[in-house]
C-alpha cells in the first residue's frame, strides 16, 4: 500500500470500504503526529431552530462514553500527554489529537471511543451548556466579536451561513440531550469523514489501524445543503453608546477553488495584511483615523470573500469610512504596484512556511486543501503558486471582483446611517 500515482512524495491517500477517506503526510524529521477528523457536521446542518447546536455539540462530545465518563476520559488522555480539541466552523467540523508518535494506536483508541459510543449525560450537558451561554454573554458584550456576526448576517442572508456560530441564549437554553444524540446519528457518520494525519508515521499501520477501529462503522449522512449566498448592497447599524464605532465590511472575492485565489491573496496582503498596508498607512499612519485596520480573507465552499475591520471614534468615522472606500476604489482601479507585489509574496510565503513547520499546521493545511480542491498541495507548490502571481493578474482578478461593490457594511456604535455613511457609496 505505496503511495499513490500522481500525489507528491512522502503524502499519501486512501479510501476504507465504508468510505472514511485517509490522508497523510509522513514529516520524518518530527517525533510527534497530530491528526484530525473532519466532518460535515456544522452551523449549516443544525435544524432551523436548533441554532447554537453545532457549537454545544463540540464540547458534550469529550464529555463520556459507554465505557468512561468524562474523568476518566480526560485522565486518559492525560496519561499519554495528549492533546486533543474539536472545532465548529459554518461548514465543516473537526475532532483532533496531537501526541509522541508512539501513543498513537492508544491514542487513536480514545478518538474510535468518543466517535462512535458518545453518551451526552445529562449531568454534564447543563454545566457545558453554562459555558456556551458565557460565551454568548461575552460576544454580545464586546461589539469586536460581535462586528463580523453582523456582517455575515447580511452578506449571507437568505442561507444557513448568516447563522450565530454560538447561538442565541434562547436556542441553546432550550437544547436537550436528544437533539445531541439526534445530530450525531445524522452528521457522524462515515461517508461524511475525511481522516487527515501529519508527522511521523508508518502509514500502512495507520491504515491497518483504522480499518480495524472504524470499518465497521456503517451508515451515510445526507448530503449537505447546498447554499448559494446573492450578497448586495446594504449598510446595517447596531446602535451602541459609547466612544467607539466598530465598523465591518465583506465583498465578493475568490474563493479557495478560484483560479485567483493566490492574487486574491495578494491583494488582501496589500490593501491590510501588515503594517505597511495600505490601509496602515492611509489610514492610521497619516490621518490618525483608527487603533485597528485590518483587511484578510475569509470563505468557504461556495463563495469567498474579502474582510475589512476598522475600529475608529464616532468623530472620526464618516472619514475613516471614507479613506477605506476611496482606497478600494483606487485598488480596483490601478491594482498594485510592483514594490507592493514583491512585498507581498515575501510576506505570504514566511507565513505560510512558519504555519507550515508544525505536524497540526499541516494536518489542517492537507484536510483544507483535500476537502475543497481533492488535492494536497505541498508547501513548496503554494510558494510556487504565490510566485506565479503578477500585477496583471490581480487587476484582473479585481475586474472579476470589485471590492468596492456589492459592499456589505456593518458597524456598531453611536453613529446613524447618515453620520456615517451619507453619501459615501454613491
Amino acid at each position: 500500500m505505496s503511495n499513490q500515482q500522481g500525489l507528491p512524495p512522502n503524502y499519501f491517500y486512501h479510501t476504507l470500504p465504508n468510505g472514511i477517506e485517509l490522508i497523510g503526510q509522513y514529516m520524518p524529521s518530527l517525533s510527534s503526529i497530530s491528526f484530525g477528523f473532519q466532518l460535515d457536521a456544522a452551523v449549516v446542518h443544525e435544524p432551523e431552530n436548533k441554532q447554537g447546536l453545532a457549537h454545544l455539540f463540540e464540547y458534550m462530545l469529550f464529555q463520556g462514553t459507554k465505557t468512561k465518563d468524562a474523568r476518566a476520559l480526560n485522565e486518559a488522555f492525560e496519561s499519554l500527554g495528549a492533546r486533543k480539541g474539536a472545532s465548529t466552523s459554518l461548514e465543516t467540523a473537526m475532532v483532533w489529537g496531537q501526541i509522541v508518535n508512539t501513543k498513537f494506536d492508544a491514542t487513536l483508541n480514545l478518538f474510535h471511543d468518543i466517535l462512535l459510543n458518545p453518551t451526552f449525560p445529562n449531568n454534564e450537558l447543563e454545566q457545558m451548556r453554562n459555558l456556551v451561554l458565557q460565551e454568548i454573554r461575552r460576544r454580545d458584550d464586546e461589539p469586536m466579536s460581535r462586528i463580523f456576526e453582523l456582517v455575515r448576517a447580511n452578506f449571507y442572508k437568505g442561507t444557513a451561513l448568516s447563522r450565530l456560530v454560538l447561538g442565541t441564549d434562547e436556542q441553546v437554553r432550550q437544547l436537550k440531550r436528544q437533539n445531541l444524540r439526534d445530530f450525531w446519528q445524522a452528521r457522524y457518520q462515515p461517508n461524511n469523514v475525511l481522516f487527515s494525519i501529519a508527522g511521523k508515521f508508518d502509514w500502512e499501520h495507520v491504515v491497518e489501524r483504522m480499518q480495524e477501529l472504524f470499518g465497521n462503522w456503517q451508515g451515510g449522512a445526507a448530503p449537505s445543503p447546498e447554499q448559494e449566498p446573492r450578497p448586495v448592497q446594504s449598510v446595517s447599524l447596531e446602535f451602541r453608546e459609547g466612544k467607539q464605532e466598530h465598523i465591518g465590511m465583506m465583498v465578493p472575492f475568490p474563493n479557495y477553488t478560484d483560479k485567483d485565489y493566490y492574487a486574491a491573496m495578494v491583494a488582501a496582503e496589500v490593501l491590510g495584511g501588515s503594517m505597511a498596508s495600505r490601509l496602515f498607512v492611509e489610514v492610521r499612519e497619516k490621518r490618525g483615523l483608527v487603533y485597528s485596520v485590518s483587511a484578510g480573507l475569509a470563505g468557504n465552499k461556495h463563495i469567498g470573500a474579502l474582510r475589512i475591520y476598522a475600529g475608529t471614534t464616532p468623530e472620526q468615522g464618516r472619514e475613516c469610512l471614507e479613506v477605506i472606500v476611496n482606497e478600494l476604489r483606487r485598488l480596483e482601479k490601478g491594482g498594485i504596484t510592483t514594490d507592493e507585489l514583491e512585498r507581498a509574496k515575501v510576506q505570504l510565503k514566511s507565513e505560510n512556511v512558519m504555519r507550515g513547520e508544525g505536524s497540526g499546521a499541516r494536518m489542517s493545511a492537507i484536510l483544507r486543501s483535500w476537502w475543497y480542491e481533492r488535492q494536497l498541495k505541498t508547501i513548496q507548490e503554494i510558494k510556487d503558486a504565490i510566485d506565479a502571481v503578477t500585477q496583471e493578474q490581480v487587476l484582473s482578478m479585481l475586474h472579476r471582483y470589485s471590492p468596492v461593490h456589492p459592499l456589505t457594511i456593518a458597524a456598531i456604535g453611536p453613529l446613524s446611517q447618515e453620520e456615517l455613511v451619507g453619501n459615501t457609496l454613491a
